[in-house]
C-alpha cells in the first residue's frame, strides 16, 4: 500500500504538539485525523486491517496505508460480522470505517419476486452495502449447464435496489451477490435462493435444443419476439439461454398499459438500456424497461399514422418509423398502407421527416398473382403494392425492405440511390436504379431470365420478400431472403427455401455481387414466407438465421434459430420452437442478458 506522505508528516507533527502539552485537559487531536479518515471512507476505500507497531497504529485501507500515533487512539473495536470497525480517538470523537469482515447475508434487506407483475423471471434486492461499492449478481446455472448469469451492476451508492434477472421457472434459482470495490474486485460475497413458479404453458411457444457450442457460441441469450396466438393476441416477448431454457418474460397481458399490445417485430434495446416497439394495436410507440414497466409513449394516431412492422433507433438518437399515412390514399380515393416512413424525435415528439415511398419508387409495380396463402389484408394489391417492413441505416444513407420490390437505398432527402430487385416489371423512369448482378468472378449476368428474376443464376439469386436489412462493417449487406413467390411461382406450387444472404454493392458501377449464403441446402426445414430476420453477431462474426413462422418442427409447426460460422457454414447453435398458431416469432436477437447500463 502506498503511504500518503503528506498525511503522516501531518499526524507526526500534530502528535509532536500534543505530546508537548499532555498536561492540558482541553487539549483535542487535530482534526486532520478525523478527516483522513472520513475521506478514505467517502471514497470507498475498505479497510483491510490494522496492526500496532512502535506505539503506531497502522491502517491497511484498499487504497492506502494510514499511520496515527498510538496515543492519538482511545479505542479500537473491530465487528467483522457487520464488516467495520469503530475508532474512538482520545478525544471522544467516535469514527465508523467500513472494514473487510466474514458473512454479508445483513447486507440483504429484502428480496421482492415479480416487481412489476409482468416478469415472473426477475427480482429485485433491496441491499444495504457496508461501504460504497458495487454489486455482482451471478444467476448460478442448472447442474450440467454453462448458462450461468453474471452481470456487474454499474450503481455503487450503499442502498441499492439491485435487479436479478435469468431465473429460472419453476425452480429453487441459487442466487449470488458480491460486493466489489468501484473497479468490480470482489470483496466478499453472499448466497440467496429464489424459488419461481412454473409459466404458464397454455397457448406458449415450445423452445428445444438442437445444436449448441458453448465454446464457439456469441455470448448472450436469444430474445424472441413472441407476437402471441394470433394478430388479435398480446405479444409476450422472451429470452431463451444456449440450453433452451426460458430465462426472461413478459407477460403483458397482465399490464393495464398492455392490454392490446401488438409489437410486430418486437422489442429493440436502445443506447439508454431499455426497450423501444411499436405498438400496432394502439398506434404508438413505447419505452419500457427489463421489468415491463411502461416508461414513455408517444402517439402516432394523433400525428397522422398508423403503425406497422419497424421502430429502430438512429444513430442521431431519433426513432426511423415504417408507417401508414391516415390520409393517404390512391387515385380512386382508396386508401394505401405501409408506404410510408417517418423520423421522430423522441425528446419533443415531433416528426423530423416523412418519406412517401410512392414519390421514390414504382408504384404501378407488382404481378397479378395469389399465393392462396396470405391473408387479404397482407397480400399484395395497389393499396399495399410496397409492403415496406424494415428500415435500417447503411452508409450514411438509409436502408429500407419492402415484401413486393425488394431493397431499397436512399438519403435523407429522399433520393433513391439504388434498388436491388428482380428487373422484370419496373418501370423506365427507375430502371436506371436497378442493380445489375454480376456472378462469383465478378462478371456481369447476361442472362435475362437471371436478371428478371425467372431463374437463378450460378451463385447468384435475387431475394424475395425480403426482411431485416443488416449493414455489416464490410460495407456489405445482409439480408433475410424469405422466398416469397420466387421466380414469380406462389409458393403452394413449389419446393421453396428461405435464406441469409451477404451482398457486395458497388455504387460506382451499379452492380451487386452475392457473397455468400445460408439456408437454400436446408429447403423446407427453414423456409418461412414472411416475418423472420437474421442477425450479424459482433464478437464471433457468426450470422443468425432466423425463419420464424410455419417452419416445420419435431413437434409441430413454428420457427428455428440457427447461428452459423459464415466461413465454414458450420452450425454452432441452433433452436427449435415450436408455436401453437405456427408462427413462432416475427424476429429473434442475439443480446445480453443485462443492459450494459443497469
Amino acid at each position: 500500500m502506498q503511504v500518503n506522505k503528506f498525511l503522516l508528516l501531518l499526524i507526526v507533527v500534530t502528535a509532536t504538539l500534543f505530546s508537548c502539552r499532555r498536561d492540558r485537559k482541553d487539549v483535542t487531536p487535530d482534526p486532520a485525523i478525523q478527516k483522513a479518515f472520513e475521506r478514505l471512507v467517502d471514497g470507498g476505500s475498505l479497510l483491510n486491517s490494522y496492526t500496532l507497531e512502535n506505539n503506531v497504529y497502522v491502517f491497511r485501507f484498499e487504497t492506502e496505508e494510514m499511520r496515527i500515533p498510538a496515543d492519538q487512539i482511545g479505542s479500537i473495536a473491530e465487528q467483522k460480522e457487520q464488516w467495520k470497525t469503530t475508532v474512538t480517538l482520545r478525544s471522544g470523537a467516535v469514527i465508523t470505517v467500513p472494514s473487510k469482515g466474514t458473512e454479508l447475508g445483513f447486507m440483504v434487506e429484502s428480496v421482492t419476486l415479480n416487481p412489476s407483475g409482468y416478469n415472473p423471471l426477475a427480482a429485485v434486492a433491496e441491499l444495504r452495502l457496508p461501504a460504497t461499492g458495487r454489486v455482482q449478481v451471478t444467476v448460478v446455472g442448472k447442474e450440467g449447464s454453462n448458462c450461468t448469469i453474471t452481470h456487474l451492476c454499474q450503481s455503487s451508492i450503499i442502498r441499492q435496489d439491485v435487479p436479478i434477472l435469468g431465473l429460472y421457472p419453476d425452480y429453487n434459482n441459487t442466487v449470488i451477490l458480491t460486493f466489489t470495490d468501484k473497479d468490480g474486485k470482489p470483496r466478499g460475497s453472499t448466497q440467496i435462493r429464489v424459488q419461481t413458479a412454473p409459466l404458464p404453458v397454455q397457448g406458449f411457444p415450445v423452445p428445444e435444443k438442437i445444436v449448441a457450442q458453448p465454446g464457439k457460441m456469441e455470448p448472450g441469450v436469444n430474445l424472441v419476439s413472441y407476437p402471441g396466438e394470433s394478430e388479435a393476441d398480446v405479444s409476450a416477448p422472451y429470452m431463451v439461454d444456449a440450453d433452451g431454457e426460458i430465462r426472461w418474460v413478459l407477460l403483458l397481458k397482465q399490464s393495464p398499459d398492455f392490454q392490446r399490445f401488438g409489437a410486430s417485430i418486437g422489442l429493440k434495446r436502445t443506447k439508454n438500456g431499455h426497450f423501444i416497439s411499436g405498438d400496432g394495436q394502439q398506434h404508438r410507440i413505447v419505452e419500457i424497461d427489463m421489468f415491463g414497466k411502461l416508461l414513455r409513449q408517444w402517439d402516432l394516431a394523433r400525428l397522422g399514422y398508423t403503425f406497422h412492422h419497424e421502430v429502430t433507433e438512429a444513430a442521431n438518437g431519433n426513432f426511423l418509423i415504417t408507417v401508414s399515412k391516415s390520409s393517404a390514399r390512391l387515385t380512386n380515393g382508396k386508401p394505401r398502407v405501409n408506404d410510408f416512413i417517418i423520423e421522430l424525435n423522441p425528446v419533443n415528439g415531433n416528426v423530423v421527416k416523412e418519406w412517401d415511398l410512392t414519390t421514390m419508387m414504382d408504384s404501378a409495380r407488382y404481378p397479378k398473382t395469389t399465393d392462396g396463402s396470405t391473408p387479404g389484408p397482407f397480400a399484395q394489391s395497389a393499396g399495399n403494392w410496397a409492403h415496406n417492413n424494415s428500415i435500417a441505416e447503411h452508409g450514411g444513407h438509409l436502408l429500407m425492405t419492402m415484401r413486393y420490390q425488394g431493397l431499397a437505398s436512399f438519403t435523407a432527402a429522399g433520393a433513391v440511390k439504388w434498388i436491388l430487385s428482380p428487373h422484370k416489371g419496373w418501370g423506365e423512369k427507375y430502371r436506371k436504379f436497378l442493380l445489375k448482378p454480376v456472378d462469383e468472378q465478378g462478371v456481369l449476368v447476361t442472362d435475362q431470365a437471371v436478371i428478371d428474376g425467372d431463374a437463378p443464376g450460378q451463385g447468384f439469386e435475387w431475394s424475395w420478400g425480403p426482411h431485416t436489412p443488416v449493414s455489416l462493417p464490410n460495407g456489405n449487406i445482409l439480408v433475410f431472403d424469405n422466398g416469397y413467390n420466387r421466380h414469380w411461382i406462389p409458393n403452394a406450387q413449389t419446393q421453396n427455401y428461405s435464406r441469409a444472404v451477404e451482398y457486395k454493392i458497388d455504387e460506382t458501377k451499379g452492380t451487386v455481387q452475392q457473397v455468400r449464403q445460408y439456408g437454400k441446402a436446408r429447403g423446407a426445414a427453414g423456409f418461412s414466407q414472411a416475418l423472420s430476420g437474421v442477425q450479424y453477431l459482433k464478437s464471433t462474426g457468426h450470422i443468425m438465421f432466423c425463419p420464424g413462422m410455419g417452419v416445420p418442427t419435431a413437434k409441430g409447426f413454428g420457427g428455428r434459430v440457427v447461428e452459423t460460422d459464415p466461413a465454414t457454414g458450420e452450425v454452432i447453435f441452433e433452436l427449435e420452437i415450436t408455436a401453437p398458431s405456427g408462427t413462432a416469432f416475427h424476429r429473434v436477437t442475439r443480446l445480453s442478458l443485462y443492459p450494459e447500463n443497469l
